[in-house]
């Protein structure tokens, strides 16, 4: 057993480093790996240093943070088809990044982040909301409030951006990309999956014991409803930084933690630094597709990883299916 969790790290390291490095090398001017270690001086050294390796570093971390954030979700909801772009988090922090920039809020990357964070919990709050009964919070209800509540953001969000004639300028946080990332947005995000990180060795084994029902995590001695509360905080945390860097990018926290609970099982503790390493390697390839399937334009990200996460969501309903009526 030990064995073969080596050898999944070693898959998804190996994995994340060839995202990365073809992530670098990609774009409408291809250059090879030699290229990029040694770049000649000028525009080219310029184009590697200050255009791609933040924009690389970015997508690790957002594809990390969104996937963890993802497993996060799913494991304090006990719903294995949560996902912050489903329960409406991504897409209020981007209805508030929009609002807050029409308004005349400057579009720093401070500002966009504090924005992201507001709109964030906002929506998580109004969904949540939705979700409670007298028993407690219902998976099911959670899941269709998140989706008709997400769907309602986008379209107010698509509005506001018509009538205020701002498409254009909002495109990347419309559809997703990381057009125009600087190593600001790559230090804040190191800093949130920083804190998301040491937050979540402080929670493991309470995390770890919220995937067994109420009556046994409370046997055992968990503080479910303080647990869940600082594990929405790291949710709405990473979200929010996601979206005011990367836009609305949906299904990374979806799919990447059920692959790896099919690989690895759904033990929290053990899977989530796979999930983490497999986001980051998920997002590098798919930020490099984007920027180079159809060079000199850009293919809309979100719109690319909603693709292979519904591909993946209808597979796994499927599956699901099939072991039912099995």
């Amino acid at each position: 057993m030990i064995k073969r969790t080596q050898r999944i790290y070693l898959v998804l390291i190996v994995l994340l480093i060839a995202g990365f490095i073809i992530n670098l090398c990609s774009g409408p001017t291809w250059f090879s790996p030699l290229t990029v270690l040694h770049p000649q001086p000028g525009l080219q050294a310029q184009t590697i240093l200050s255009v791609r390796l933040p924009r690389a570093l970015a997508s690790v971390l957002v594809g990390a943070e969104l996937a963890v954030a993802g497993q996060l979700l799913q494991t304090i909801s006990r719903n294995p088809i949560a996902d912050p772009a489903i329960l409406g988090v991504n897409s209020g922090a981007n209805l508030a990044l929009i609002v807050g920039t029409v308004l005349g809020i400057p579009f720093t990357i401070r500002a966009r982040f504090g924005l992201a964070l507001v709109g964030a919990l906002l929506a998580f709050c109004v969904v949540l909301g939705l979700s409670l009964t007298r028993n407690g919070m219902q998976p099911l209800r959670l899941i269709l409030g998140g989706s008709i509540f997400s769907g309602f953001l986008v379209s107010v969000a698509y509005a506001v951006s018509l009538l205020t004639q701002t498409t254009a300028q909002y495109r990347t946080l419309l559809v997703g990309g990381f057009s125009g990332v600087t190593y600001d947005s790559v230090w804040l995000l190191a800093l949130i999956l920083l804190i998301v990180l040491l937050a979540i060795v402080y929670l493991r084994n309470s995390l770890t014991i919220l995937t067994l029902n109420d009556q046994l995590a409370q046997s055992l001695g968990s503080k479910r409803n303080g647990t869940r509360v600082l594990a929405s905080i790291l949710i709405v945390l990473a979200a929010g930084g996601c979206v005011a860097v990367a836009g609305n990018i949906a299904f990374v926290g979806l799919g990447i933690p059920q692959c790896i609970a099919i690989i690895s099982g759904h033990r929290f503790k053990q899977t989530v630094g796979q999930v983490l390493l497999a986001g980051g390697a998920f997002l590098s390839f798919g930020d490099a597709l984007a920027k180079s399937a159809r060079p000199p334009f850009e293919l809309p990200l979100g719109a690319l990883s909603a693709i292979l996460g519904g591909i993946f969501l209808f597979a796994f309903l499927w599956r699901k299916q099939g072991a039912l009526t099995t």
